[in-house]
């Protein structure tokens, strides 16, 4: 377990900052039950076959095991609700440190944890992207995973024609389709994620490998601005290195408890009223 020294001197860091920018990969939503694609018994180990060319490889490299692939995908991210770790980034912001999340997941869970500004670079599952018109929509939970479920539960295997037939449709006609980012395709939010990564002077890396970019670029933006970086994850990471501190351990365990050591050395340095 990190100690309480080290936990208060990540927190006297923080506190001497006026412009926070968290960075958070797949293993804060790890800690929700979505498990991570290099996780032990998933899609790498059990499809090693295309793999490396994302979800959609796997599919086509095993038409026969779409929907069930598919599903447990489904399953994961609907039983996933905002951890700790989601919620203490939302009282980092309302204490007025944090100004921004830069995120590698796709669950919307900083969203719906309450955090305000959001920079997802591989896109939210729940918006939907008009392939015509290129209007944004973000559906509702229960609408939706009925809408997944029920394409799944059409499907036989894997073919993209037959996914593209059964998506939505847009007012404009055309079809809409999640608004994920696919391995080759090029990543969201990456001025606004990089102007934030130039303009902070504390990055906390959260449950990120560091080896997938652009995002692992972004620690090295903000150093080179003079940013400290602070690191919380359960093992070392290929960033660990350039950390001025690393903290070991799950982000859900380890960042609350910074949030109320912040709370009181606020504490301390109110000054009382005048008698």
């Amino acid at each position: 377990m990190i100690s309480h020294e080290m936990i208060d001197k990540a927190a006297r860091l923080i506190s001497g900052c006026k412009r926070v920018t968290a960075l958070s990969g797949a293993g804060v939503s790890a800690e929700s039950g979505i498990s991570t694609y290099r996780d032990a018994g998933g899609l790498w180990d059990r499809y090693p076959e295309g793999s490396s060319g994302g979800i959609l490889a796997v599919m086509t490299n095993h038409p026969e095991d779409a929907p069930q692939i598919l599903m447990g995908f489904l399953e994961g991210i609907k039983k996933a609700k905002p951890n700790p770790g989601h919620r203490a980034l939302v009282d980092l912001e309302e204490m007025g440190y944090l100004r921004a999340v830069i995120t590698q997941n796709v669950d919307n869970l900083h969203r719906e944890a309450g955090s305000s500004q959001v920079f997802e670079m591989h896109g939210n599952l729940y918006r939907l992207r008009c392939l015509k018109c290129n209007k944004k929509e973000i559906m509702g939970r229960e609408p939706y995973f009925k809408m997944l479920e029920e394409l799944i539960n059409k499907m036989t295997r894997f073919s993209l024609e037959e996914i593209a037939s059964n998506l939505p449709s847009c007012s404009c006609g055309g079809s809409a389709r999640p608004d994920a980012v696919a391995f080759g395709e090029p990543v969201q939010d990456l001025p606004e994620a990089m102007a934030e990564a130039k303009a902070c002077d504390l990055m906390l890396i959260l449950g990120t490998s560091g080896v997938v970019y652009p995002a692992a670029s972004l620690p090295g933006v903000a150093q080179s601005g003079g940013a400290k970086l602070i690191e919380i994850n359960p093992q070392q990471s290929a960033l660990t290195g350039r950390c001025d501190l690393f903290l070991e351990g799950k982000t859900g365990e380890i960042l609350p408890r910074i949030v109320s050591s912040l709370r009181e050395i606020q504490g301390k340095n109110i000054i009382p009223p005048e008698s």
